[in-house]
């Protein structure tokens, strides 16, 4: 088996679970020795020390078995110690399983911050929706019942007003602290610390906006450096708000005997992804969704909505409009907190009657109704670090996502939008599944023969990918056929999309860096070639450049363009080895399909 070069990341081989017919994938991780988990027993290291790498595996499937048979655990490492297990529940074990209770709004506070107009960054009108819907949510005692003088609504603060406001509440709460963030989302380029951005914010310049850290250092200590409120819930709604999900109770700071007994996180994204303002929606994508939730309830669900319940309604509802996922983290239980009545229970209560019979809360009340699709919007430019997606079309089957474009200064006078990864399969086919685009359907272009070669999308069946690559960059595309998608695209956001220039791509790769800067990022481990994982991978699975674009070496070969409009590759691919991965080559004719060449979009400014 090959080792990948990159570690500190999960590596999925080609391996799958042996039961026949079962689809979930086993993960690797790995780390060097000296740096392993201070857990793992040294008896395990000294044995494994001669190859100088540490190997641990995880089986992900459910909790009976990946495939509704008994799950093949590997067995323990000789020395290892066993882990905590899965502790029972019930009668026979002892352990009590605590009763949901909602969190008392008369000792809670909460703050919600929204900052949607900027001097230096594009506006986000949605933001001021959010806000004042959570805040008259959290106060409708139909729901929480906060007290106005518990929520305080931030519109467009300073800094000094946002740590004051939360230093108060975090001192002043002594059962649940509630932080709310929308807005822009920067990432500090040497740190990659979360900051989020204020109005007068500028994005080459983090000392602008505000370290998010900053805010979790007062949650966990607001004075005397002892946390006062019971629980802490943060909803963070903006770019890259991922990377707050390792911060918030982890800290190193934490007296371990006045550890707090709850805290919940939530973020509208990973850490390697942009949030959705969608054109024409009176909210952003993620929050829309939890006010949805909150605002009409969940049929099935108990008469308190927990944070975890919560987490898996808004998962579901965004994965089903192929939206960014949200991520969640917890400590002590703290998906078990309860901040919001459930409306959708409350209501068949008060119409069944205290005696009536029906479904109760543990059984779902059926399934899902789709929602009604809409019609096409009016274009609009989209927003710089926040991606948007127009209302889906009734010809395409399941709502796009949409190229997420990273604004980058190349050069003092030259500004681009680049594809921060490569469009993917499933980009790629709500392009297909449009009727003005029937003609870069696999089997009709392959017929015309004019724009593609026989290679074109090898492996679809019409407008449907291979099962499982979604996520996967889409390849065997001609230069004609990403030119005609990069238009397609730019006209549902509002914005002329192209294919980068071969000068463009070479800026953004090399990040403000000179002399052999592609070493550097071998070394960290942010390239997929032939001498690290060596196999196709989802977009987002090896760490951005500097610039926080992924993948411009490595996966796919990027189409670009030259100066006369010719097309030529660039940055290699997985099969690629590593002392290839700076040549530029140039397509026997822009209708040749390969393998391993993908594309990404670009834009002027």
């Amino acid at each position: 088996m090959r080792r990948p070069a990159v570690w500190g990341r999960f590596w999925r081989p080609s391996r799958r679970c042996s039961t026949a017919g079962c689809s979930w994938p086993r993960w690797w991780w790995r780390w060097p020795v000296g740096a392993a988990p201070g857990r793992a027993p040294s008896a395990y290291a000294s044995s494994v020390r001669a190859s100088g790498w540490m190997w641990t595996v995880r089986i992900r499937r459910p909790s009976r078995g990946c495939c509704g048979r008994s799950a093949r655990v590997p067995p323990r490492p000789p020395g290892a110690a066993r882990g905590p297990g899965r502790r029972r529940t019930g009668p026979s074990s002892g352990i009590s399983v605590p009763v949901a209770q909602l969190s008392d709004p008369s000792r809670s506070r909460a703050v919600l911050i929204g900052t949607h107009t900027y001097t230096e960054l594009d506006d986000i009108p949605a933001v001021a929706n959010n806000v004042d819907r959570l805040a008259a949510l959290l106060c409708d005692p139909a729901v929480w019942g906060l007290t106005e003088g518990r929520c305080s609504v931030l519109r467009q603060p300073s800094r000094h007003t946002i740590l004051d406001t939360v230093y108060e509440a975090a001192a002043e709460a002594t059962d649940t602290v509630v932080l709310y963030y929308a807005g822009h989302g920067l990432v500090h380029p040497q740190s990659g610390e979360l900051h989020l951005a204020l109005p007068g914010s500028h994005p080459d310049r983090p000392y602008t906006a505000l370290r998010y850290e900053e805010l979790r250092s007062i949650l966990l200590s607001p004075g005397g450096g002892r946390p006062s409120a019971r629980r802490k819930v943060v909803i963070l709604d903006c770019c890259w708000s991922g990377l707050a999900l390792g911060g918030l109770m982890h800290g190193r700071d934490i007296v371990p005997g006045v550890a707090v007994e709850g805290a919940f996180v939530l973020t509208a994204t990973a850490a390697t992804r942009q949030a959705l303002a969608p054109p024409g929606e009176t909210y952003t994508a993620f929050t829309g969704e939890l006010i949805r939730l909150v605002d009409a309830g969940v049929p099935g669900r108990p008469a308190l909505l927990s944070m975890s319940a919560l987490f898996e309604e808004l998962a579901g509802a965004l994965t089903a409009k192929s939206r960014p996922q949200p991520q969640q983290s917890t400590r002590n239980s703290a998906g078990r907190i309860c901040l919001f009545r459930n409306r959708a229970e409350t209501e068949t209560e008060a119409e069944a009657g205290p005696g009536a019979d029906g479904p109760r809360a543990g059984g779902r009340a059926g399934p899902r109704v789709p929602v009604a699709e809409t019609a096409r919007p009016p274009l609009r430019r989209a927003e710089a670090g926040r991606s948007q997606t127009p209302e889906r079309s009734p010809a395409v089957e399941r709502e796009p996502s949409w190229p997420e474009l990273v604004r980058v200064a190349l050069t003092e006078s030259l500004t681009v939008r680049l594809g921060r990864y490569p469009v993917t399969h499933a980009q790629f086919r709500a392009f297909l599944c449009d009727p003005e685009n029937a003609r870069w359907r696999p089997a009709e272009a392959r017929a015309a023969g004019t724009y593609v070669d026989d290679n074109y999308l090898a492996g679809w069946r019409g407008p449907e990918f291979p099962a499982g690559l979604g996520d996967h960059p889409v390849v065997a595309v001609s230069a004609y056929a990403a030119g005609a998608y990069a238009g397609w695209a730019g006209r549902w956001l509002g914005m002329p999309l192209r294919l980068p220039t071969a000068a463009e791509w070479e800026l953004a790769a090399a990040a403000g860096r000179s002399g052999e800067w592609w070493r550097e990022d071998i070394e960290a481990g942010r390239i997929n070639f032939l001498g690290s994982l060596g196999e196709p991978a989802p977009v987002g699975e090896f760490p951005p450049n500097p610039y926080n674009i992924g993948d411009l070496l490595g996966n796919v070969w990027d189409i670009c363009v030259d100066d006369t409009g010719a097309p030529v590759l660039r940055g290699g691919a997985h099969d690629t080895p590593a002392a290839r991965l700076r040549e530029h080559l140039s397509p026997r004719s822009p209708a040749e399909c390969r393998a391993n060449v993908g594309f990404r979009c670009a834009g002027d400014v």
